[in-house]
């Protein structure tokens, strides 16, 4: 598969037509897509704005790449998840948000090989030490990860749940270099392609799924593998 790269996009207008194309049911995660799409294209740090972004046949999936290359996080055992436990076909994207006007933000939408992506993530993945909690009243605490269930628990009972989640590894520099490669690689890669195009490919594909499934009399599957849950918002 040749990576490309669609540039200054709508990004949740053609986030929505690749779900309309390949996601059957559960369509409504996208809803919380969107929510998480808005809520980190206002963000000043720019490592929200780098998510990747998973379109499956039963839901779909926003995910802070950062947190990604993070072991244990939600995130990165969400990447894995469908690769590993299921034959699903995965449709998977980088995307950096460059802002928003309005209800509508721009950016960068990148193909990724899935598989590929992975198989390498356990040799990228770095291990976390601390975690920076944030409550709505404006308190943050920042424990040992390994203490973070016992920490919240506490907490909880004097400053309520959580709004969001900051993880930091064991070492920043050695994350840091991880995703800035990342992304040199990624933009070095991918030749500029035109999503309409890319849509139009897409379309194709699943007209011969279809086909090869009435062929087969194969029924996709009903049942959601795993519930939707984004901690980190």
């Amino acid at each position: 598969m040749i990576p490309q790269v669609f540039r200054d996009v709508d990004i949740i207008s053609s986030l929505g037509k690749i779900v309309d194309l390949h996601t059957k049911y559960y369509k409504d995660d996208f809803d919380m897509d969107q929510s998480i799409i808005r809520t980190l294209a206002r963000s000043s740090d720019e490592r929200d704005r780098h998510l990747i972004w998973l379109c499956r046949p039963l839901g779909t999936q926003c995910l802070r790449e950062r947190d990604v290359f993070l072991e244990g996080t939600h995130e990165n055992s969400v990447f894995r998840f469908y690769h590993e436990q299921t034959k699903d076909r995965i449709l998977a994207y980088a995307v950096h948000l460059k802002g928003a006007d309005g209800s509508t933000v721009k950016g960068d939408i990148y193909t990724l090989d899935y598989a590929k992506a992975v198989e390498r993530l356990p040799y990228l993945s770095c291990p976390i030490e601390r975690v920076t909690l944030y409550y709505p009243d404006g308190n943050e605490f920042t424990v040992p990860y390994k203490d973070m269930h016992g920490a919240v628990n506490e907490l909880s009972k004097l400053h309520g749940d959580p709004d969001s989640f900051l993880y930091h590894p064991e070492s920043e520099a050695e994350l840091g270099m991880i995703l800035r490669r990342m992304n040199v690689n990624r933009d070095r890669r991918a030749n500029r392609g035109s999503f309409e195009q890319h849509i139009e490919d897409l379309q194709k594909e699943s007209l011969r799924r279809k086909l090869q499934y009435a062929k087969a009399e194969v029924k996709p599957p009903v049942q959601k593998d795993v519930k939707k849950d984004d901690p980190s918002l």
